[in-house]
Formats: C-alpha cells, structure tokens, sequence
C-alpha cells in the first residue's frame, strides 16, 4: 500500500459493500439440484453442503469529486451448513464463502474453535475468533475479539502487510451510541476511522453495509474482503458467543470435550514451509 500523504486523507465514502442475508431458503441461486451442480462446476470451493444465504451488492467511485454510484449486485455469499445447522449447537463452526456473479470463489471465513475457548478461557468471557482467506493474498489473515476494560466496547483487531515488510493494523470497535450492531475501523497509523459498518437488523434476514473512506483501503482488496467477511459474522456472533459460553462449562465440569474440525487443523500448519527457502529454515 503506498504511504503517500495525499491519498491518505480519510473523506467520503469511495466504496460500499452490502452483505443482504436471506431470512429464508426460498432464494433463487439455492434452489435445486442441477443448480448446484451448475456452482460446484464452476469452483470447488461451493461444497456440497454449500447453501446460498445472502446477496452482495458493490459500488466505487474513483475521487471525491464525483457521486457515488448505484449498488450493483457483484456476488452471492454461502454458508456450509453440514458445519453449522446439521450438527449439535455445540459443535457449531462457522464457515462461510464469497462469490461473484459467475460463481468465482473470492473469499472464506472460518470460525477458530480452539483461538476462541483458549481466549475465553483467559478473559473469562466468551469471544469470537476466525481466519479469512481470500484470492488476492496467500496470507492467513486472524480476526480476533478483544477485551479492553469494563467500560469499552465491542473490540476485534487485525492487520494486513504491505509492501517491504510492512504492516497495517487496525482495530474494530463498536460505534457508541449507535442503534444496532454498528462498528468503526481504525487504522493504527492516524488513529483514523476509515471505515464503518452499519447493520440493519430491521430487514427480514439483515443487511451489513461495508462503508470505505480511505481511497487506498478502497482499493486494497484484501482489506476489503476482510471487513465483508466481518460484517457477515455480526449475525451469527451471539449464536457463537452462547455456544462458547455452554460449551466452556461442559468442558470445565468434565460433561463434554470439545474437538476440532480437520480443516481447522490445516489451518494450524507450519506455514515455514511453504513460504521459506531450505536453507532459511536452519536459521529459524
């Protein structure tokens, strides 16, 4: 990302993203068999348990000085149900996937099953951690909650590199004040809000709106596909922070052990190995 101070000026909105999910199954891209099938053809990565829950909707503008266009519909969003609605409410996990219009994968979030019983464990509350990936990066990128005091609100933090070794953190919190479920991004270098999230729980199935101001984060889409991921995890973090709650103290009174999916585990391997040369590895 270029450091270059004038194109860092956080100022209107240069692009939005809206995650509209479906109250029900009754949604055109979901129904039917040859339907199905016509998706898995086009990526493996629309499983077989795959089902079609929300819509996303896009618009940018290049400069502040002209207007923001119309929402265009750019993708559809999926969640595997075989993980979460198929099994016990306490061995939930939280998968979901990003596509486009033709059926391109573009992004997957996974809820982190042990990140969050060993955070939980620590702060003695429950909290929500996942990982998203994305076609733009090879990098794993860890979205974790927070606690920061009695007082604060709602917080998740994460970063992004950049170029030369670099990095961007950023941190989401909860917008005060505000009527639902909303949140601002802040970006460490500034202290600035360069993003926000507005949720609108009054639609049938909810819709998170993905609000940009930063013109270079506007074109990042790894930083993008992030804070969509984000927004499509607001809906279901109760659901998550029960199940962790119970699921945490079946654990501690010996009633149910925990156990995570393989996939997860992939998650977890030494990542050394596919990312250094061998004759770096003998100085790590």
């Amino acid at each position: 990302m270029p450091e270059k101070d004038e194109k860092r000026k956080v100022g209107p909105v240069y692009r939005v993203f809206s995650q509209d999910l479906h109250s029900t199954r009754l949604h055109g891209e979901g129904i039917g068999f040859r339907q199905a099938e016509m998706w898995r053809s086009k990526s493996r990565q629309f499983s077989k348990d795959a089902d079609i829950i929300g819509n996303i909707h896009s618009a940018t503008r290049s400069d502040d000085k002209e207007k923001l266009p119309p929402l265009d519909k750019v993708g559809f969003i999926i969640l595997r149900q075989s993980l979460w609605s198929e099994v016990d409410k306490l061995d939930r996990r939280l998968v979901v996937k990003l596509f486009s219009n033709s059926g391109g994968w573009i992004a997957t979030m996974e809820e982190m099953i042990a990140e969050e019983y060993a955070d939980s464990f620590v702060s003695d509350e429950p909290l929500v951690a996942f990982t998203v990936l994305s076609k733009e990066s090879e990098i794993v990128t860890w979205v974790k909650q927070q606690k920061r005091g009695g007082l604060s609100t709602e917080n998740y933090s994460f970063y992004i590199l950049g170029p030369d070794y670099t990095f961007e953190a950023f941190r989401i919190e909860g917008a005060r004040g505000s009527m639902g479920d909303d949140f601002d991004v802040i970006r460490l270098n500034g202290h600035q809000k360069v993003a926000k999230i507005d949720s609108k729980f009054g639609d049938l199935g909810g819709e998170f709106v993905v609000n940009i101001k930063d013109p270079v984060l506007a074109e990042n889409e790894w930083f993008c596909r992030i804070l969509q991921c984000f927004s499509i995890m607001i809906a279901y973090r109760g659901e998550i922070r029960e199940k962790i709650n119970k699921g945490f103290h079946e654990w501690k009174k010996g009633k149910k052990i925990p156990k995570l999916h393989r996939y997860e585990i992939s998650l977890l391997a030494n990542p050394r190995k596919l990312t250094l040369k061998l004759d770096e590895l003998e100085d790590v």
